[in-house]
């Protein structure tokens, strides 16, 4: 069986354009002593972080991605952006260009 995964976007603050996407298999959010909001992802975690130019957050203006990281869990820190991978943890460069098998 083949579970339903979870597809969250984040938007990184002013100051690093750009934002994370986020696929798991279940997710669910907390709050931390310092008041920033947790999002804890288990199940096959996958995060790609989305990289823009200074001051534009377009699409054109922004790189397909800079690295795939994959973990077993993931602590997002939705304040500060902070990604803490847990479990068998591997991050691979993507691939610039269009990818040869898109659709």
């Amino acid at each position: 069986s083949h579970e339903s995964r979870l597809h969250l976007t984040r938007f990184f603050p002013d100051s690093s354009p750009g934002r994370v996407v986020l696929t798991a298999s279940s997710a669910q959010r907390d709050v931390s002593e310092s008041g920033a909001t947790i999002l804890h992802l288990s199940g096959n975690v996958e995060v790609r972080v989305i990289t823009c130019a200074p001051g534009q957050d377009r699409s054109d203006a922004c790189s397909i991605g800079s690295m795939v990281l994959h973990a077993d869990a993931v602590d997002y820190n939705e304040k500060t952006g902070e990604i803490q991978p847990r479990g068998n943890v591997q991050v691979t460069p993507y691939p610039i260009g269009p990818s040869k098998n898109s659709k």
